[in-house]
């Protein structure tokens, strides 16, 4: 706003009217502009010409598409005289230089940084929600974030990157799909297989969401999916908005799904001829060639 009242872009009296919003200090914004995670980010990197954006609004720059929890946007300044405000959550933290590049005309974190500071600051599942959305946005690998989490022993939190990391799946083809996965976790799931096609002899006969091919069970987001794969030795539950509505609910019938291969209680009953299912065959068919699962294309 400072650059544009000197320059004459903006007049004082066009400043002080209700045609902007100011959503932080010296910064001011069309009234008619949405104002959504990525216009925010951007909008705060020009409180200072040295700010870096970081956390959950860097996200949104390398096209994480994530309505957060929390909008509030992370700024790294190395330099004094820039204050929090509302909205506006400022970091003191250091980064090297390859930890920062550019989006457009904005400072921000690189892919990496941004998963290494997004599994330090947000609460596990909400961070894994968001993960799953920028390594699915950016190509990003989990090496590359473990380099970052190698070159700062001395940051606090840095205990919750690897827990964070081992949660994420770039396959997840959303939002309200990780939150769904990430409420089975917390419920202490094993980490299923993500957006996978059960197939048999003849082909596809179900698309699943997560797969755990241990117990041959799985969650499909297409109705007619429960006879067909129990046809194959697969129990399957049939849930198309993978919405949180229900996840107890939900999570009891799979844990019922899976404790027919459970074996403390089974062991208990005398019953020769049952056995733990094998894992797959070298060309990946479970069974004897009853059925298998591929991945669904990206």
């Amino acid at each position: 706003m400072d650059r544009a009242l000197a320059d004459g872009t903006v007049s004082r009296d066009m400043a002080r009217s209700t045609y902007f919003r100011k959503p932080f200090p010296r910064v001011a914004l069309g009234q008619d502009r949405p104002f959504t995670m990525e216009v925010r980010a951007r909008a705060a990197g020009l409180v200072h010409e040295r700010a870096v954006v970081a956390g959950v609004a860097a996200a949104a720059l390398h096209r994480a598409q994530v309505a957060p929890l929390d909008p509030t946007v992370d700024l790294v300044v190395d330099v004094a005289g820039v204050r929090e405000a509302a909205g506006l959550r400022r970091r003191r933290l250091t980064l090297t230089p390859d930890e920062i590049t550019r989006v457009g005309r904005t400072r921000v974190t690189t892919p990496a940084r941004t998963a290494y500071d997004l599994a330090r600051w947000s609460p596990r599942g909400e961070a894994v929600v968001v993960l799953d959305a920028l390594f699915r946005a950016t190509g990003l690998d989990l090496d590359a974030v473990r380099a970052v989490l190698a070159a700062h022993p001395d940051d606090r939190d840095r205990t919750a990157v690897e827990p964070a990391l081992a949660w994420v799946d770039a396959r997840s083809p959303g939002p309200t799909a990780s939150r769904c996965r990430v409420a089975l976790l917390a419920r202490d799931f094993p980490v299923p297989l993500v957006e996978q096609e059960l197939c048999g002899a003849r082909g596809s006969v179900a698309t699943l969401a997560l797969a755990w091919p241990e117990t041959r069970t799985g969650l499909a987001r297409h109705r007619g999916a429960e006879t067909a794969a129990r046809e194959l030795g697969w129990e399957v539950l049939e849930r198309p908005d993978l919405g949180l509505d229900g996840i107890d609910h939900l999570a009891a019938r799979l844990e019922r799904l899976t404790e027919r291969w459970d074996p403390p209680r089974m062991l208990a009953r005398p019953k020769s001829w049952w056995q733990l299912p094998l894992p797959p065959d070298p060309d990946g068919w479970y069974d004897g060639g009853r059925s298998r699962l591929v991945p669904r294309p990206r």
